[in-house]
């Protein structure tokens, strides 16, 4: 532990500052501190950042608000830090004696992971940032021991051989540019790959959404499970689960959202074999969840819940019965267009709509613009390509 920092960040452990701060969180910053400016005998950095992440942990981390004790770093930790929601999923897929997080960062993972664990190691490389994690650890009673150590170095070392492994590498180079490939990441999960598989029975690697799942598919060898987590149809996370004892050819793709609570779970050699129906527009139209359309289950799907699709590529499903719990939104179909703003008018008398586009050359701004139509309204439009390649309009309700 750092003294400069035990100092720094003393005053936060008085009960007036403690109050002070979950009082005036929701305040304007800039004329709460010139008001305090006078006064002030403390950092008003780190002040500031106290109000600002009561703010972010009202909606990420919920359970930790009503902590006055708790302490933490600046803006850009916060924004990057797990969500509550998606730390707690990832407690529920493994479970052991021994885990360690390589790069624990203010701890939201760690805590959570820790549940499922006897005993649960923390690696953090910034030295503010781990002392910041070790304070809330002891706060929170956690079982967590966190090591100011790069992770990696740490794994090197140690002869213990962890029931599960978790690392959440950077995205960001050392120009800071954000970089998509695993091999890019830091630490390199595929140059450190033996490295982990000779410490950790399992190894889950959390990645940016914008990696491709076929490509880490080819990469990361014994993959068991991989899980694609979204948040109120808004992809947030992929989950790549490794097993060092695993001789699976096929790995399970799971496809969740923890608003809308449900979980889709198909494989990658199901998706490439099974055959599906294709379509032109029945009574009810369907979109599926972003999990779902990331993870590529675009004939699973289909097959799952008896649709035919649209077009190969267009990843829209039609049925002539209403599918109730279908994973995504369903519309009903009212009547369809060309890109004509005349026909338009005559199907949609408010001016307003909601326009996505699915296998369509027009982006969704240069239809608004044709079309004359603003933002918003009961109605929606899909643009697309028709299984005999037609461009179309749909105009739907949502059901």
């Amino acid at each position: 532990m750092s003294t400069d920092f035990k100092n720094k960040y003393n005053f936060l452990n008085n009960e007036f500052w403690q109050d002070f701060i979950v009082k005036n969180y929701k305040n304007p910053l800039d004329k709460l501190l010139f008001s305090l400016n006078q006064k002030l005998e403390v950092d008003s950095g780190i002040l500031a950042n106290q109000l600002k992440a009561r703010q972010i942990i009202e909606t990420k981390i919920p359970s930790w608000q009503n902590h006055k004790n708790l302490i933490f770093p600046k803006q850009l930790s916060m924004e990057q830090c797990s969500s509550e929601h998606t730390a707690l999923y990832k407690s529920k897929i493994c479970t052991g004696e021994f885990c360690i997080d390589l790069t624990g960062g203010l701890g939201i993972d760690s805590f959570f992971i820790s549940k499922s664990f006897k005993n649960t190691i923390h690696c953090e490389k910034d030295l503010e940032l781990q002392f910041i994690a070790q304070h809330n650890f002891e706060y929170l009673q956690a079982k967590v021991e966190s090591h100011f150590t790069d992770g990696i170095e740490y794994l090197k070392h140690t002869n213990q051989v962890f029931d599960l492994i978790y690392i959440d590498p950077s995205r960001r180079n050392e120009n800071n540019t954000k970089v998509v490939r695993l091999e890019e990441y830091n630490p390199n999960i595929i140059k450190h790959l033996n490295l982990l598989l000779n410490k950790g029975k399992q190894i889950l690697v959390k990645t940016s959404t914008l990696l491709d799942i076929k490509q880490a598919m080819e990469q990361l060898t014994q993959l068991k499970e991989i899980h694609v987590i979204a948040v109120n149809n808004e992809c947030k996370e992929l989950l790549f689960l490794i097993d060092a004892n695993s001789s699976k050819k096929r790995t399970s793709i799971i496809c969740k959202d923890l608003v809308k609570d449900f979980t889709f779970k198909f494989d990658n050699e199901q998706e490439f074999n099974c055959k599906i129906n294709l379509s032109l527009p029945q009574k009810y139209i369907y979109e599926p969840n972003a999990s779902i359309l990331k993870a590529g289950a675009f004939k699973t799907i289909a097959l799952s819940f008896k649709l035919s699709k649209l077009h190969a590529n267009s990843h829209l499903y039609t049925s002539e019965n209403y599918i109730k719990d279908f994973p995504g939104r369903c519309f009903e179909l009212n009547t369809i267009c060309r890109l004509n703003k005349k026909e338009i008018q005559t199907a949609i008398k408010s001016k307003k709509a909601n326009i996505s586009k699915r296998n369509f050359p027009n982006s969704v701004n240069e239809i608004r613009k044709k079309l004359g139509l603003n933002d918003g309204g009961y109605d929606y439009i899909f643009a697309t390509t028709l299984m005999n390649e037609e461009k179309r309009l749909l105009i739907c309700r949502k059901c």
